[in-house]
């Protein structure tokens, strides 16, 4: 690079050069231990180490958009006396300003002795640092996987500069630095996404494993999993569980008659019904077997349960257009001795049930538990 005789020297003293060195080094070690939140404070000192003993005016990182339509300052740090731009550089066009991008994409860097000096086909690039004050700058790009992602840059306001090998070798060493703290920590985030991802599924594959997919309820599997639970919930609270069972009356014979189109619009009726009437906190509903639900309702005493059994008959007969659907209702209401098994309660409610298909359908039978 030519010499500007009027220019204010370049600071690269073997002092200096060992002192910066000392100080990015240590820099680095706290980037590469930084937790995210924690490196925008190191990345801003690393800035004002390139500005140190009033090696600069200003220092910054901008960062370009994925589609290289804009650039925005994400990091600056200013010397005394000296107006900082960050707030309003954000999401700059970068058709702006298109001799700048152009050399740096082509280079990977621009370093501008005078503002002055710029040629006429800078345009708004020369505009823009005239409009700062700016008389000198310089900017080195940051590569992540051989792509441009942005640059670390700097200005000189109250003086220009004709700028050497060292001072862009400084500049790109903390380019490298940030890029590689950006690098890790989007690296980081990534990985925090897929495992959240892998969370998320797996948690719908075991949804899925427990779940009925013609109905959307709970299944057998899902059933016998919740039974167990609130029989020993129960029995440490000692209240009462209601445990209803829902059959559908004829379903048989709808298959038959009208297919089994109808008999899964018939299933899917009741479901929605039962999930409406059966909504408390705690309260599960699943598919039992082919035409038959059951119902768990801890804390539910005897009287409610059979309230709730007769408002459910009600709603099922009018659940579809296509033919008129009845239940049987078996209910069981007690609490839970140490020894109850999930295999007795149901024997219990299924006995409840079959005792409501023999006197008539469409009605509720309650037996007791003892």
């Amino acid at each position: 690079m030519t010499q500007n005789p009027d220019a204010t020297p370049s600071y690269s003293s073997r002092e200096t050069s060992e002192s910066f060195a000392y100080l990015i080094s240590e820099l680095s070690t706290n980037l590469i231990n930084a937790a995210p939140e924690e490196a925008e404070v190191h990345i801003e000192k690393a800035l004002a180490a390139l500005g140190c003993n009033d090696r600069k005016d200003r220092c910054y990182v901008f960062l370009f958009d994925d589609s290289y339509k804009q650039m925005s300052n994400t990091h600056e740090w200013v010397n005394r006396g000296i107006t900082a731009h960050k707030e309003e550089l954000q999401n700059v066009p970068l058709e702006a300003m298109p001799w700048f991008f152009a050399s740096m994409r082509a280079d990977g860097q621009v370093v501008v002795p005078s503002s002055q000096n710029l040629p006429d086909v800078a345009g708004g690039f020369k505009d823009e640092l005239l409009r700062e004050s700016i008389q000198s700058m310089m900017a080195v790009g940051m590569y992540l996987e051989g792509r441009l992602i942005g640059f670390v840059g700097c200005d000189l306001v109250q003086r220009a500069c004709d700028w050497n090998e060292q001072d862009v070798r400084q500049m790109q060493l903390v380019a490298d630095m940030i890029t590689n703290t950006i690098a890790r920590h989007r690296t980081e985030a990534k990985l925090h996404e897929l495992q959240a991802e892998l969370r998320s599924a797996n948690e719908r594959l075991a949804q899925l494993a427990n779940e009925d997919s013609l109905t959307g309820l709970i299944n057998r599997r899902g059933l016998d999993l919740a039974l167990a639970t609130e029989l020993r919930r129960m029995q440490r609270k000692q209240e009462q569980l209601s445990v209803l069972m829902v059959d559908i009356d004829h379903f048989k014979e709808l298959n038959d008659r009208q297919g089994h189109l109808a008999g899964d619009v018939a299933l899917q009726c009741v479901a929605t019904e039962l999930s409406r009437a059966f909504k408390r906190s705690g309260e599960v509903v699943a598919r039992y077997g082919g035409d038959e639900f059951l119902i768990l309702s801890p804390s539910m005493n005897a009287e409610e349960a059979e309230q709730r059994a007769a408002a459910l008959l009600g709603s099922v007969r009018s659940c579809t257009k296509a033919s008129e659907i009845t239940v049987s209702i078996g209910i069981i209401s007690f609490i839970p001795g140490i020894d109850t098994t999930p295999e007795e309660a149901i024997r219990r409610v299924d006995k409840a049930v079959y005792q409501a298909k023999n006197n008539g359908r469409n009605c509720f039978v309650r037996r007791s538990y003892e």
